[in-house]
């Protein structure tokens, strides 16, 4: 008896670990495409996502991030008229 309900433990604890990785890639695919139909991501001109995290932290930093920023596509045709 004990046997068959480790054997259940075991199944629901996969079935919960499926469900859980399906949620997030349902979660993935969903916030792909609203960063793709909204042209959200279209601004990140140096994507470094483990090391990335910061964002710039004085002046020369936002500048030359900006500066990055200026010679995208979106920049050029959509918000030439920014500054920093």
């Amino acid at each position: 008896m004990s046997e068959l309900i480790k054997d259940q433990s075991k199944r629901s604890a996969v079935a919960i670990w499926l469900l859980v990785c399906c949620a997030l890639v349902y979660g993935m695919v969903v916030l792909g495409g609203v960063t793709r139909l909204t042209g959200s991501g279209l601004s990140i001109t140096d994507w470094q996502p483990i090391m990335g995290v910061l964002p710039p932290l004085n002046d020369v930093e936002w500048q030359g991030s900006f500066e990055l920023y200026q010679l995208s596509p979106e920049f050029q045709k959509i918000n030439s008229h920014m500054s920093i």
